[in-house]
């Protein structure tokens, strides 16, 4: 995918501005820019299955021996609280040999926690005793939505058992954690499975990267040399965002710059109260993202066509 820097679009907006680029703006106009800028990335994301950035990758899930053979399974979902047993195959739910998860969630489908139960009987799960597992990883399988190796996931779309395009694959299904997701399908076995899904929006910040600071997983910095804005993939201190054990650099398809450009733009112009210029702007800045998916799908024939998606 080609890509262009984070400071080339934040300059087009500037000199839009008649600035001069090299000249250092206001905290407050800074700031603004970047949020302006990230909400223009946020709108353009999802407009489109765009080619590049809208993906379906093949992975092997971690902790698969949740799903080992030779097993019997059982769900059950009540409300926000999910059950999932495991019995050595033919098992009665009688018996006192079942491993339960229980999964509870909020009502927007967050992970609250994962606990479990062992040696109880898969009738008396609703009154046994759970505790908070502490090896989860071992237990359900999951997919870190950050993997060395391999394209981030962002928002996920769906899960498949085979190749989606084989006509006879099955939806997974999951559920989302902190940083990855679980694969709760009782229904499933060990194996590979299909992932569609968007790379992760980027994100744009003034704050630039300090080699004295600490930072956290999912802060994001500006880092000068490079002019982008990187994530941190973990805890760190003293590590250069191009070291991408620690950061992952956020990086924005070329074909969607001149959209982020008009769109900031139109943003400066509106707070200033400059209304007729701010809706010509917003004007060309839908047109031109209007023109890039028509590029996409009428021309190159890159996306499928049924799966458009307008805001």
């Amino acid at each position: 995918m080609r890509t262009t820097t984070y400071k080339s679009i934040r300059d087009g907006v500037i000199s839009r501005m008649g600035i001069d680029p090299a000249q250092t703006l206001m905290d407050s106009q800074a700031t603004a820019l970047a949020e302006y800028l990230t909400t223009a990335a946020a709108t353009s994301w999802t407009f489109f299955d765009w080619p590049e950035i809208y993906l379906t990758e093949e992975r092997t899930p971690n902790g698969s021996a949740w799903f080992a053979t030779g097993y019997v399974y059982l769900s059950e979902v009540v409300g926000t609280v999910a059950f999932f047993g495991r019995a050595p195959a033919n098992s009665e739910t009688t018996d006192l040999l079942w491993r339960v998860k229980k999964i509870t969630t909020n009502n927007n489908g967050d992970v609250l926690s994962v606990e479990t139960a062992v040696n109880v009987a898969w009738d008396s799960r609703a009154s046994a005793t759970y505790a908070v597992s502490t090896n989860n990883d071992a237990e359900i399988p999951y997919i870190l939505f950050d993997q060395d190796n391999f394209s981030p996931i962002g928002e996920i779309m769906a899960i498949w058992d085979a190749d989606p395009t084989s006509g006879y694959a099955r939806k997974v299904r999951y559920l989302l954690n902190e940083d990855r997701v679980l694969l709760i399908d009782a229904t499933s076995e060990t194996g590979n499975v299909w992932v569609q899904f968007l790379l992760p929006q980027p994100r744009f910040t003034t704050d630039e990267y300090s080699a004295g600071a600490a930072y956290s997983a999912g802060d994001v910095v500006y880092y000068n040399t490079t002019g982008d804005c990187y994530v941190a993939r973990k805890a760190t201190t003293g590590n250069l965002p191009s070291d991408s054990e620690y950061w992952r650099r956020y990086r924005v398809p070329s074909f969607l710059s001149d959209y982020l450009k008009f769109y900031a733009l139109a943003e400066t112009l509106s707070e200033d109260g400059q209304t007729d210029k701010a809706n010509f702007q917003f004007a060309r800045a839908e047109g031109i993202l209007q023109q890039r998916m028509d590029d996409a799908w009428l021309r190159k024939g890159e996306v499928r066509t049924w799966t458009a998606r307008f805001n």
